[in-house]
């Protein structure tokens, strides 16, 4: 009866990694892009904190 389980589990598994490729795959880059802002993957900067370091920069 474990294994039976077990096996079952593990197809579940197989079957959600599968799932997940497939929606990854399908995202666009916009989507990909908007999906690592939101993971934190990817940083954004507001346009002041931008505008500071670049007068920084410039007035060097």
């Amino acid at each position: 009866m474990q294994q039976s389980q077990q096996k079952k589990q593990l197809q579940q598994v197989v079957f959600q990694d599968k799932v997940l490729l497939a929606f990854d795959q399908s995202l666009t880059e916009e989507q990909r892009f908007l999906q690592g802002v939101l993971s934190g993957e990817i940083k954004t900067y507001s346009h002041e904190e931008v505008i500071a370091d670049l007068h920084k920069v410039l007035n060097r």
